[in-house]
């Protein structure tokens, strides 16, 4: 796909379980807590989406995020993922700061995993929970 512009996560269907954008050319902020009550994954990957990203009040549903090759930037906080939360790929943006890893996260077990989902940010410190 091609498209460009902004888009509002905030006006999604409440039936979505999946969204897949990847690979445009997407722009602008995203909020992320109000996204539908039953999504499981989100892939936004490969896009201009910039801005802070707040993982703090995600739907119980959330399984996995892909927000790699974007804009965001900033710190952020994984310490309270919705318990069937396995899989965050933030690699190639401008985080900063130290995130730590729950133990609920696919990559906390590899090393070699979790380095590739969040290498490329700026300033990024990565720890164990």
């Amino acid at each position: 796909n091609e498209f460009t512009g902004e888009i509002s996560l905030e006006k999604l269907p409440k039936c979505l379980d999946y969204l897949e954008l990847s690979k445009n050319q997407l722009s602008g902020t995203i909020c992320l807590i109000s996204l539908p009550p039953d999504v499981e994954c989100m892939n936004l990957g490969k896009n201009n989406f910039e801005g802070s990203l707040d993982f703090t009040r995600l739907p119980e549903s959330m399984k996995a995020m892909y927000l790699y090759e974007n804009r965001f930037s900033g710190t952020i906080d994984l310490g309270n993922l919705p318990k069937s939360m396995t899989y965050v790929n933030v690699r190639k943006n401008a985080l900063t700061g130290r995130v730590r890893i729950p133990p609920t996260l696919s990559c906390w077990s590899d090393e070699r995993e979790t380095h590739r989902l969040f290498e490329g940010n700026t300033d990024l410190i990565v720890e164990k929970m």
